[in-house]
């Protein structure tokens, strides 16, 4: 696979994911990526996407200013 910005290799890592709901910001530690090891552009593939989706939909409601997960522990 290769970088769309930069044609750069993309080797497979994990990521940090951060989302600002406004009234909540969520941390999404150890993310699954892909990221390029010449200008570290990150992709996620499609199921990740959606499991950030899912995460962040049940994170919506909490009372809390800052939500912090590690995205292992929220795989179903």
């Amino acid at each position: 696979m290769t970088c769309f910005y930069c044609k750069g290799d993309m080797i497979e890592s994990t990521t940090t994911y951060m989302e600002d709901l406004g009234d909540c910001i969520v941390i999404i530690k150890n993310v699954p990526c892909n990221k390029c090891k010449q200008c570290g552009e990150i992709s996620y593939s499609g199921t990740v996407v959606r499991q950030i989706e899912k995460i962040i939909d049940n994170l919506k409601n909490t009372l809390t200013e800052v939500a912090i997960v590690n995205y292992n522990t929220n795989v179903a």
